[in-house]
């Protein structure tokens, strides 16, 4: 016992020295632990309103800060409630959470430690074992990168060894409650972990058993009964929250993800930078395949896999984790069906450490054979990685020092071995090794000199300052005008689309945009419904791509946008600017470093936003509205109600469209394009550059990228002629293709993607309209190799430049180095607006879907239009089956209509957290008709009677209403929490009867 107490000491000591080090180079880069992506956008954001709801509020129940509305406990158990250490939140001041964030990361990556301590503990290792174990596990290059990146995927490394000790515990004849507790742990933390930890346990239930089946007191049935009883009484324990987000999954937006993201096998490039992600940090690897091993625990898995018959089931479990890393199948998986994200790899983790604790032990006992197979395999390993780079070694310089550092420790075994040290001796040198290895892996992390993902990360205090002044203080306005308003920002309001969507949830606005995990299905359904081009999984609304009846549709009244926008950019239909006195009412921009956008802000007012409750008189035929394109459903739904079941006494109406189909004429711009001699010696003359914003023509930049300082075509002219023949072939072919409509988006033999010109027959047409291009049949053709080699190749010879053999060779590889995944994009440019959509590539790990279709808002505007500029980027050409021009018209009969639904809303409208009530007033049957995201928890009562609720508009509330004056009372309660609080308090009991008598029991031995 003191020889334990004494190691947790030490360890807690030496955690304090290693994250002093390894942490303390943000003292010097004085940033904080908040990555500049997810960690700003979702994790910063979603602590801060979780320490609001532990100060003022409720953890359950539904928010109307979250996008258009949420439940509770459904959108954050997949971060905060389920994770203990979140709650330590509310010991902080509020001006500190920036620092409690930081804070807690340390102390989960401490306490993964201590669970792992407990775990070795229990299977008898050697003190000295058990410390090199713990700290090879406490910071493996997945810790060290999920710290700064997912703080919540710690989590899991706290858990599995938990999970792996109460195993081990009923395998020793002992209670199974620790069991039963972690696995409530497990079930609570969340759902997507507890999904893999399951899986985890199950193989470690299994394979443990064959190894210490002759040592277990209880078999057979005894001992299932026992495993399965505490299993399924942590599943009770953990009802009151995971029974909740197990409803809230299952009916999110990713319930449609493709299995696997369609890979077969993984991209070719993924295995080629597999064998140099075994023992470094900071290398770019994709599908979270972040392994970044100690030269320790690299060396005790050869020893272990060595001495196969003396681990046999271990190594099996190794050769699982070996097979599952090399197939998207397995990860997908370990998805629950999804994404391919090798994230399940943190369950080697606890592998790992099990073999260095293996191989410390057994240090007594290693001979010349196991030394020569440690040489032998960290040769093979360099010669590997050697041969993954193309046969060179142009790795970055830290990953020397790793690679380095794994040669002192072979070193170090090695000649302990040979001048026979003792046992006390060795593991210091090596404990002293493994510390610096761990620093060094911790910095090819964190510093900006070697892998750099401290670049990544905010600066100190701008997360909590971003958050403040997001909206410039503009919020204020909102907020203090009467009812309930939503709001969203402006397009490229922060200079891009992929706004931090999650930044208004904590400012009061009722910002439409939302960034969670977990979103709605319902409100999925109808973005998709409506071709919103913004639709993710993950932010099904965005900004409802700035469309005017969408926007209206959703209740959005208010739009920030910077102030330069105001002359430059179209709004919707209806917005105006909110002025003061007779001036635009603007608030000073408050600079943010690194993220602000250096304008003040103004608001737009919509004039036709509808209530968040109003009643429609009519219906629409389901019938007729699934056959209408995006941009003629969202006008529909002003007309009438689309019910999921016909609403009895309702009046079907029949939906006209008044958009037009507009004529246009598809112009290639081929002036940055090779296509004779002529443009050759102009491209010379311009530094080998045709982009009219690169292009250089002094003196030296000529000298530099013409070697020869010739720009004339004497040489090698009959190669040119045959490439710039090939440019002009591929354009005359693409005109033809193009002659009617567009169908076809090329690039030249540079892969340089050609730019179009939509010129509209008709532009007075498109006067007082908002336009949308319709893109049909999508199909992207990505970059091949040999595309891309022979790019290189065609682009040296324009350059009058020498493909050398070398030249060739790095090209190659940087070719398969980084082949294409299938993500682009294509930017559509008017006099007066810019937008555009995004393909993300098939490595997404989050978001990814295949776009076969996109409606793209091009904007209102009440000019002629003439032009429409296409470009875009990232694949070698895109093909439709159709590309139209819609104008849907805007006017006097759009604005009654929408008058008469916003005077239909309901009187005396009271919205609260989980209540919304309100008096209508109607002579005949009608639909009650909210933006209200359809969820069962959702329940309705008209003058004091339960009614049932319907799914309207694809994805809200709404319920048939008799003719006549009610009084309408909708109310909120989580789906699920009623049996989830029963479970959990069973749960409770049955371990406390077990606990109790198992205490009573061992007394009485005694």
């Amino acid at each position: 016992m003191k020889v334990s107490k004494k190691n947790y000491w030490l360890y807690t000591l030496i955690f304090m020295g290693l994250v002093a080090c390894l942490y303390g180079i943000f003292l010097l880069t004085v940033k904080s632990f908040i990555w500049e992506g997810d960690g700003l956008a979702q994790h910063y954001p979603v602590l801060e309103k979780f320490y609001t709801w532990l100060h003022s509020g409720s953890l359950s129940g539904w928010s109307w800060n979250l996008g258009l509305g949420a439940d509770k406990m459904t959108t954050f158990s997949y971060y905060v409630l389920g994770d203990p250490f979140s709650y330590l939140i509310w010991f902080f001041p509020k001006h500190s959470i920036e620092m409690g964030y930081n804070l807690l990361i340390l102390l989960r990556l401490y306490v993964s430690g201590l669970a792992f301590m407990l775990f070795a503990r229990q299977r008898h290792f050697k003190p000295g074992s058990q410390m090199l174990g713990t700290l090879t596990y406490t910071f493996t290059g997945y810790s060290l990168y999920v710290s700064i990146r997912h703080p919540f995927f710690l989590l899991p490394m706290i858990l599995f060894p938990l999970l792996a000790y109460g195993i081990d515990h009923v395998y020793r004849g002992k209670t199974w409650v620790p069991l039963a507790v972690f696995t409530g742990l497990a079930l609570i933390s969340n759902f997507y972990f507890a999904y893999i930890l399951a899986i985890g346990s199950l193989v470690y239930a299994i394979l443990r058993y064959f190894n210490v089946r002759e040592t277990i007191a209880q078999k057979g049935w005894p001992l299932i009964i026992k495993l399965v009883g505490a299993g399924l009484a942590g599943f009770l324990l953990a009802g009151i929250i995971f029974i909740p987000s197990l409803i809230g999954v299952l009916t999110s937006t990713r319930a449609t993800g493709n299995f696997a993201n369609g890979y077969f096998i993984y991209p070719f490039s993924y295995y080629l930078r597999l064998p140099n992600a075994l023992v470094t940090t900071g290398n770019a690897m994709r599908f979270w395949a972040n392994l970044g091993l100690a030269g320790l625990t690299f060396l005790s898995l050869m020893y272990v896999v060595r001495h196969a018959r003396r681990y046999l089931w271990f190594d099996i479990g190794l050769l699982i984790l070996v097979i599952g890393s090399l197939l998207p199948e397995v990860a997908a998986v370990m998805n629950g069906g999804t994404t391919p994200s090798q994230r399940w790899l943190l369950l080697g983790c606890l592998a790992f450490s099990l073999a260095v604790m293996y191989f410390i032990d057994a240090l007594p006992r290693i001979d010349r054979s196991d030394l020569s197979a440690m040489i032998v395999g960290t040769l093979f390993l360099l010669v590997l990685v050697w041969a993954a780079n193309g046969f060179i070694f142009s790795n970055h310089t830290h990953d020397l020092v790793v690679y380095g550092l794994l040669l002192l420790t072979l070193g170090a075994i090695v000649v302990g071995h040979f001048y026979q040290w003792s046992r006390h001796r060795v593991i210091w040198t090596l404990l002293g090794l493994l510390c610096l290895n761990i620093v060094a892996n911790g910095y090819g992390y964190f510093s900006p000199n070697s892998g750099g993902a401290s670049n990544q990360l905010l600066t100190r205090g701008v997360a909590s300052k971003f958050q403040k002044n997001f909206y410039d203080g503009a919020e204020k306005y909102v907020k203090q005008q009467p009812g309930f308003n939503r709001s969203t920002i402006s397009k490229y309001y922060y200079y891009s689309n992929e706004a931090k969507t999650n930044m208004g949830m904590n400012l009061g606005a009722h910002d439409i945009m939302s960034y969670f995990s977990i979103q709605d299905g319902s409100v999925g359904d109808f973005s998709e419904e409506l071709a919103n081009s913004q639709f993710k999984m993950n932010k099904p609304i965005n900004q409802a791509d700035n469309r005017t009846t969408m926007s209206n549709l959703l209740g959005t009244k208010y739009i920030f946008a910077r102030s330069n926008q105001l002359k430059t950019q179209s709004f919707p239909y209806g917005y105006t600017p909110v002025k003061k006195k007779g001036s635009v009412l603007l608030y000073k921009d408050q600079p943010v470093h690194d993220l602000g956008n250096n304008y003040d802000t103004a608001i737009l007012k919509s004039k036709y936003a509808l209530p968040l409750a109003y009643l429609q008189t009519s219906q629409l035929s389901q019938k007729q509205f699934k056959q209408l394109n995006g941009s003629d459903k969202e006008q529909a739904l002003t007309y009438g109600a689309l019910v999921d079941h016909p609403a009895k006494g309702v009046p079907t109406t029949t939906y006209h469209s008044q958009s037009r189909t507009l004529k246009y004429q598809t112009r290639t711009d081929n002036s940055t394009v090779l296509d004779s001699l002529k443009q050759v010696m102009k491209f010379r003359q311009q530094g080998n550059q045709m982009d009219p914003d690169k292009v250089t023509t002094t003196k030296t930049s000529l000298m530099k990228t013409n070697q020869d300082r010739s720009v004339n075509i004497t040489n090698d002219k009959a190669r040119l002629q045959r490439l710039t023949g090939q440019n002009r072939a591929a354009l005359q072919q693409n005109n033809r293709a193009n002659r009617q409509t567009l169908h076809k988006l090329i690039s030249d033999n540079q892969n340089h993607p050609v730019t179009y010109q939509l010129h509209l027959k008709q532009p007075q047409q498109a006067k007082g309209t908002e336009l949308y291009l319709e893109l049909d049949g999508i199909q992207a053709e990505r970059f091949s190799v040999a595309d891309k080699y022979q790019a290189a190749k065609n682009t040296k010879a324009f350059s009058n430049q020498a493909f050398t053999g070398i030249a060739r060779m790095n090209q190659l590889r940087s070719a398969i180095w980084n082949q294409s995944d299938g993500a682009y994009s294509v930017t559509a440019t008017t006099a007066d607006n810019v937008t555009s959509f995004n393909q993300l590539g098939q490595s997404n790990l989050s978001d990814y879907q295949e776009k076969h279709h996109v409606l793209l808002n091009l904007g209102y505007s009440d000019k002629n239009r003439q032009n429409i500029k296409l470009t875009f980027k990232g694949v070698k050409s895109l093909s439709f089956k159709s590309a139209k021009i819609v104008a849907v018209p805007f006017g006097r009969q759009y604005g009654q209509r929408m008058t008469k639904l916003q005077k239909q809303g309901l009187q005396h409208l009271t919205v609260k957290d989980n209540r919304v009530t309100g008096t209508s007033r109607s002579n005949q049957a009608s639909v009650l008709t909210t933006s209200i995201p359809y969820n069962t928890g959702w329940h309705l009562t008209v003058d004091g009677k339960e009614q049932p609720i319907t799914k309207v508009n694809v994805g809200f509330v709404g319920a048939r209403l008799a003719a006549g004056n009610h009084r309408i009372t909708l109310t909120y309660r989580t789906p699920g929490q009623r049996l989830g609080m029963v479970m959990t308090l069973l749960g409770a009991v049955i371990l406390l009867i077990v606990g109790g008598y198992h205490y009573w029991w061992q007394r009485r031995r005694r």
